[in-house]
């Protein structure tokens, strides 16, 4: 490990310090229809607008606070996601699931279902050539007022991850890295929704068409739970092999630790990295 390289996404440090270095549909069946075939590898159904998933949010806010709603469809959202994989925490994760399900009335259920699917659709759709890198739960999270003014938690707008993301990852590592076909390492100490770890991706894929998918490890940490969830999620759904953990920075105290898919079913390339869990 003395030889990896990690990026810092982090604005308190010096730049001079910065080392290179069931209840939920998969896809809506509104989602499925064709596409004009105008370039290569296009998503094969109709990507979702944030708007769509605020309107779901907003018809379940009559009798459920909208904050508690979408932050139950992030975490139910993460705990389906992972139980296909993370075998070693699905029992225990299956059990808040279905705590979390209890409190809602069935067409509550639904109208979550429905708001994860296109979740789901939307975060996958970033892989294809009509897809667009965003921060898109960390919109949403804004957009429907859980940003915290008092708490100060309010998320960095994308353009200013993504401009982040070009000035800080060294092209001359990444250039070397694809030559040994080796992995690059990227932290956020402080991950949030996982904006800055998006920009990162969307650098690395576009600007120099460096694949992610299988050289690329990411860890991402917050003391919020929800932004756990929300990062693990597009993360995973991106296809990118990371962990993400619920943990103080600063203390090093942990109390949940969220594998990606990607990480798992790519475990022997990636299994050095298992000391972060």
């Amino acid at each position: 490990m003395t030889d990896d390289h990690f990026f810092f996404f982090d604005f308190t440090l010096d730049h001079t310090q910065i080392k290179a270095g069931t209840a939920f549909k998969p896809i809506p069946d509104e989602c499925k229809k064709s596409v004009v075939l105008d370039q290569t590898n296009l998503c094969p159904y109709k990507i979702p607008d944030v708007k769509e998933i605020i309107k779901l949010v907003i018809q379940a806010s009559h009798r459920v606070n909208p904050n508690k709603f979408l932050s139950d469809t992030f975490e139910c959202g993460a705990i389906a996601v992972s139980n296909q994989f993370d075998f070693h925490k699905a029992e225990q994760r299956e059990e808040r699931y279905k705590q979390i399900m209890h409190a809602y009335e069935p067409k509550e259920r639904e109208l979550m279902a429905e708001a994860f699917a296109k979740i789901y659709a939307l975060l996958t759709s970033v892989v294809y050539d009509n897809g667009t890198f965003n921060d898109w739960l960390g919109e949403l999270f804004m957009q429907t007022d859980m940003g915290n003014k008092h708490n100060g938690q309010f998320f960095t707008p994308y353009h200013i991850s993504s401009f982040c993301a070009k000035v800080s990852i060294d092209e001359s590592i990444v250039r070397q890295k694809q030559r040994d076909n080796e992995i690059i390492t990227i932290n956020d100490p402080t991950c949030g929704a996982g904006g800055m770890l998006v920009a990162a991706l969307e650098t690395l894929g576009k600007e120099y068409q460096f694949n992610y998918a299988h050289n690329c490890f990411m860890l991402g940490e917050d003391i919020d739970i929800r932004c756990v969830h929300m990062t693990y999620l597009q993360l995973s759904l991106a296809g990118v092999p990371a962990i993400v953990k619920h943990e103080n920075s600063l203390t090093r105290e942990t109390w949940d630790v969220w594998k990606t898919p990607a990480f798992l079913m790519q475990y022997m390339r990636f299994r050095q990295f298992e000391h972060y869990a």
